[in-house]
């Protein structure tokens, strides 16, 4: 009997931990606001919620256009009229999901699994789709990691995706949702439509990233590193035992690994004097600033005193990386650069070199993130309980 009672504990303390993972509600339309929208059923009719009461259904072949009014929110279709004063709900009986467009402004259609949630936020409309887990990364992996890459490459993005998700799911908390849809959290446009993706995404289902106290990391990445990645705590302020510089040889002779700039010499003097104070009437500064070449990456310009960041140098020359040198060129300096994005985390060029070459999503995992350990969300728990 107390066997048993202990199996049944288990199954539901299993149940419990899986099932505070199965969905994720997600802010749609981030970057362009909604003002007009038409939501329709994706190959299925939709039962319509209206402020929590079940009120209409949306046939397969309807199309429900709503815009905001003084008092709520008004929808109309060939077929329907009506109203909410705070909320309109859309579920899909069949499981297939929801069409989605923005009309005004007018974008593309969308297709998402799970349910909607509209709402309003001023004077435009609040969506949150609420999708199940695995069908969030596989649409994360396919906006964020593109077409036609090696299998590792996409179980090893629909791993860290997954992490990451988990790992931030109280960042809208303050505004009804857990995460958004663009790049503020992760790209999510919808349904994944590739097959490839869907197969990484089955074949690591449940999987994610802990660091060795079995906390979800903080699963970064970014274009191509340049050949270096870079310490947490060089970028954010604030160190992770498991984001620390590494070398990277794969991303050198990928499509983003150089770049080039020309600024003009007095416009790249001026700068540094008006905004740091470097002192540009001493000659010996200025060829510092001018004509500075790192053997490896840097935090400051040529480490001169005042101290000039190089990220903040990144942001407010639009440059592709900190990671670059200075050479004069007449009345120019030239910038040449190395990578593209943050330098945090995990290379996306570098890991998709690794799976061409054969390497295992999980040695590529290890490369760009140290001392972690890949365990199932069941098992998190227990884990944790057990003090490891």
């Amino acid at each position: 009997m107390h066997r048993t009672l202990s199996l049944l504990s288990t199954v539901f303390l299993v149940a419990g931990a899986v099932a505070q993972y199965t969905d994720v509600r997600v802010g749609l339309f981030q970057e362009t606001p909604a003002h007009q929208i038409m939501v329709m059923g994706d190959g299925g009719p939709l039962s319509i919620w209206v402020d929590g009461k079940q009120a209409a259904q949306l046939a397969a072949t309807d199309g429900l256009v709503l815009k905001i009014t003084e008092s709520g929110i008004q929808a109309r279709s060939l077929l329907l009229d009506f109203s909410a004063r705070k909320t309109i709900t859309f579920r899909s009986p069949s499981g297939r999901g929801f069409r989605l467009r923005n009309m005004a402004p007018k974008t593309a259609e969308r297709t998402y699994p799970g349910s909607l949630e509209v709402g309003r936020a001023g004077s435009t409309f609040r969506l949150v789709a609420t999708v199940p887990l695995e069908e969030y990364v596989a649409g994360v992996v396919q906006a964020e990691a593109g077409k036609d890459h090696w299998m590792e490459y996409y179980k090893l993005q629909a791993v860290s995706c997954r992490t990451y998700a988990l790992a931030n799911k109280r960042r809208h908390a303050a505004e009804g949702f857990e995460l958004c849809d663009a790049t503020h959290c992760q790209v999510f446009q919808g349904r994944n439509r590739q097959d490839s993706i869907r197969q990484a995404v089955a074949l690591t289902r449940d999987l994610v990233v802990v660091d060795s106290d079995i906390r979800l990391i903080h699963a970064t990445f970014h274009s191509n590193c340049g050949g270096e990645t870079v310490n947490a705590e060089d970028v954010w302020s604030k160190s992770e035992p498991y984001l620390v510089s590494t070398l990277d040889t794969f991303c050198l002779h990928e499509p983003h690994a150089a770049w080039e700039k020309s600024v003009p010499r007095a416009k790249w003097l001026a700068y540094l004097r008006k905004e740091y104070g470097v002192n540009t009437d001493d000659s010996n500064v200025v060829a510092s600033v001018t004509e500075y070449a790192p053997e490896c990456r840097d935090l400051f310009l040529a480490n001169i005193s005042p101290r000039v960041s190089l990220t903040r140098l990144r942001n407010d020359f639009h440059l592709r990386s900190a990671y670059f040198s200075v050479m004069p060129q007449g009345d120019m300096v030239v910038l040449s650069g190395r990578g593209f994005g943050h330098g945090v985390g995990l290379c996306q060029e570098g890991a998709m070199h690794m799976a061409r070459k054969g390497y295992s999503y999980t040695d590529i995992l290890h490369h760009y993130f140290t001392n972690v350990h890949l365990v199932k969300l069941q098992n998190l728990d227990f884990f944790r309980d057990d003090g490891m």
